[in-house]
Order: C-alpha cells, then structure tokens, then sequence
C-alpha cells in the first residue's frame, strides 16, 4: 500500500526514476522503514489497511551510522549505483532537522483509491493525541506541496524549504502541541 500511495512522490521519483521495478523497490523501502521503526512501536495503520504512518518518537528520529552499514546490502540492492546518493540525501535532510524534542512522522500515505476520504486523518490523530496529551511538538517533511494544505489542518505550519541537489524540494513542517 505505501508503495502504491509512494508511486509519485517526487523524492522517490528522484531516486528511482525508472518505472520498471519501481513498485518492487518501493516496497522494500517501505519494509526497511518499518523494520526500523518496529521498535519502538509506532507503525499505525488504519483497519483496512487504507493508510499507515511510521512514527519516530522524540529523541529517537536520527538514522544512526550502524543503520546504514547493517541494511547497506538492502540499500544497495534497491538503489543500486544511486545508494550514497540516497544516503547522501538522507543526512542533507537530517541536518535539517530540529533539535529540540519532538514526534517525528517519517512517513504517512494513503492508498490512491482512497485518498480523500478521511483515512489518513484517521491515521494520524491517533499520534496526535498522544503527541498532544504529552506536551510534545511533532515535525514532517512534506515532499508535495499539494500536501501542505493538508498538513496545515493538522496544525502543521512550514518553516523552510530543503533542496536536494539536482532534486526537488522538500517543506520541512513543525506542529505545536495542543
């Protein structure tokens, strides 16, 4: 499913470009991130399975070095030539982010099919709430700005602009609690 909602995404058209294959790389992507973020059990998904969120609680959103050198033999079978370049982009986007304390949602996406329909809000007040209930901010990277207004109704407001090289933009956003 998050491959399917990922299909577009300007990021992942950035690092694999080709259509051929895409899917298959997507969703062992998907499965690398999630494998990640198992531990500390903020992978949340919608009953039917219409959209899902990793979620990296405060503190804990950084990519450690020994991340990538366990799933290097993954990264490179799905990126191939193009794996320091996303490894590359990846601490571009770190250095970015914020330092004080906050729920980091990495990754949120809806099936194409039932984008529209509420699910993703499903998905995400569930975070929310506990973000909310503990006085803690939340932060994302929007990579379409067709999500902003989106991410606004939540609460989200940008605070930047990241620019990948030769690729395209992402919309840093934070949110305070509630």
């Amino acid at each position: 499913m998050l491959a399917r909602a990922f299909w577009d995404d300007p990021v992942m058209l950035h690092f694999l470009p080709r259509e051929d294959g895409r899917e298959a790389k997507l969703t062992r992507i998907f499965r690398l991130l999630h494998k990640l973020a198992i531990p500390y059990g903020t992978c949340f998904a919608t009953s039917g399975h219409e959209c899902a969120t990793l979620w990296r609680p405060p503190n804990r959103w950084h990519v450690h070095w020994w991340q990538y050198i366990t799933n290097g033999p993954e990264m490179l079978g799905i990126f191939g030539r193009g794996a320091l370049n996303a490894m590359s982009t990846m601490g571009r986007i770190e250095k970015m982010h914020p330092k004080k304390p906050h729920w980091y949602l990495q990754v949120i996406g809806t099936d194409p099919p039932k984008q529209g329909r509420g699910f993703a809000g499903i998905a995400m007040r569930q975070q929310l709430a506990v973000a909310d209930a503990s006085r803690i901010p939340c932060y994302l990277e929007s990579s379409k700005p067709t999500n902003i207004p989106v991410y606004r109704a939540f609460g989200f407001e940008v605070t930047g602009e990241i620019q990948i090289p030769n690729g395209p933009t992402l919309w840093p956003m934070w949110r305070d609690p509630r």
